[in-house]
């Protein structure tokens, strides 16, 4: 339950925001069923040319029907089904239909040409990896019911959650991974890991193991009673976990906790465990999660002579230290993705009528004149109308969308597609952006 592994911070912080947002349930994926982006089974809303790496040109085409399922996805869950309401919210955004047609054209963009880069490379994602990654990121949460908890504030079950995140995530890795080694940058990961080992051997000297059982606050009494039985013998350790642990992530695994050297705890925990020998068990031990009975596991010594290979390391502490040089390496791909992206050539046909998005929206764009007419010369004059304040509520364009609204959601991430890699570099790092918690006031737009 205490478990956060410090190496694995930034892609502990990227995942969850990736749990955290809502945007990706809003919209379509391209390898769903009904044929996807390329679908042009009720027409074509957009070419994009682009040459692949042998520089052969490539004509790919997004079909209007994805575009039409995610507006109306957008408009359904955000509640603005009714015509009036929908043309309300894009005259109040500065939107017609046609903005935000190109909205979603512009995303779907993206995603296309992140599709047909991973087949230049022959790059596939099969099922053993995505549950990978699934584990992965359970593993960043402190139980099975926070992980559960960040799921459904997102609006997506975990097949949705896989099949619009993590899919496609795990498809950007290992494209990034081809991208670098056809560069010729590919990184020596073993011997970074040993290097950095080698650097942080005094951080590494003495680190502890640790297994916990878990009472509630006010548990202290059974807390008492398990800790003489586990001292006199006449309780197993294995089986005190499995009666009385609450922590239901650890539980499976005899409490395991990992190593503190790449894991942190709450100042309580690791305060008792730097005191405890390989085998100790300590007394209770009160923090904010609750009661822990704490054993200590296994100890950690330098080899004399210092580190010589990876060998000489804990296979769990190697573990974490490779995932960190991974998420740090080279920013290739990045700079390969982006180019590919700004080397395409994006023509969007007009747009067809009867569209059940295209409403009226005469009425409320004459509103939004008139009251734009009302504003012009009188800002700082005595009795009209003042200037907006920074930071208030003001027309958005498609360039620079609101960031989230109270009551709607954000359904498109944002941006760059090569800008926010799965890779997870820095604290807060890159990866799904949340529309979360919306910014009070703001409103939401459906694609940036």
């Amino acid at each position: 339950m205490l478990k956060f592994n410090r190496l694995k911070m930034a892609g502990a912080i990227a995942l969850t925001i990736a749990l955290g947002g809502t945007m990706v349930a809003c919209g379509g994926n391209g390898g769903s069923a009904n044929g996807g982006i390329s679908d042009t089974s009720q027409g074509v809303a957009a070419t994009v040319k682009v040459k692949d790496k042998d520089d052969k040109e490539l004509t790919l085409e997004i079909g209007e029907k994805i575009v039409t399922e995610y507006v109306q996805d957008f408009r359904e869950r955000n509640e603005l089904t009714d015509d009036e309401a929908w043309a309300k919210w894009m005259a109040d955004n500065a939107l017609t239909p046609a903005d935000v047609r190109t909205q979603v054209i512009n995303y779907y963009e993206q995603d296309l040409l992140l599709e047909e880069a991973a087949k230049m490379y022959d790059v596939k994602v099969d099922d053993s990896e995505v549950q990978a990654a699934l584990d992965e990121i359970k593993g960043q949460f402190e139980s099975d019911e926070a992980y559960q908890e960040a799921l459904s504030a997102t609006g997506m079950t975990e097949e949705e959650y896989i099949e619009k995140v993590l899919e496609p995530n795990t498809l950007q890795t290992k494209l990034a991974e081809a991208v670098e080694a056809d560069q010729g940058t590919s990184v020596d990961v073993d011997a970074q890991v040993l290097s950095t080992a080698q650097a942080m051997e005094s951080v590494l000297d003495g680190s502890r193991r640790s297994s916990h059982i878990l009472f509630g606050a006010d548990d202290q009494a059974t807390a008492d009673e398990v800790v003489a039985q586990l001292r006199d013998g006449s309780l197993t350790w294995e089986d005190a976990v499995k009666q009385y642990s609450v922590d239901e992530y650890t539980k499976e695994t005899g409490g395991d906790n990992g190593w503190n050297s790449v894991n942190t705890f709450v100042e309580a925990y690791d305060n008792a465990l730097v005191q405890l020998n390989e085998g100790d068990i300590s007394d209770p031990v009160a923090s904010d999660y609750g009661i822990h009975i704490i054993k200590c596991t296994a100890v950690y010594t330098v080899p004399e002579g210092g580190i010589a290979s990876l060998s000489d390391l804990p296979t769990e502490i190697v573990d974490a230290m490779r995932l960190q040089v991974e998420n740090t390496s080279s920013d290739t791909f990045t700079t390969w993705f982006s180019e590919f992206v700004n080397s395409a050539e994006v023509t969007i046909n007009e747009m067809p009528s009867g569209l059940p998005y295209d409403v009226d929206m005469s009425a409320y764009t004459a509103a939004t004149d008139e009251g734009t007419a009302a504003t012009e010369g009188t800002e700082g004059t005595e009795g009209g109308v003042e200037a907006p304040v920074e930071g208030a509520d003001q027309p958005q364009t498609t360039d620079q969308p609101a960031e989230g609204a109270e009551g709607g959601e954000q359904p498109v991430e944002g941006g760059d597609a090569a800008a926010q890699p799965t890779g997870e570099n820095a604290e807060g790092g890159e990866g799904q952006q949340p529309a979360g918690e919306n910014a009070e006031g703001g409103e939401a737009t459906p694609a940036q």
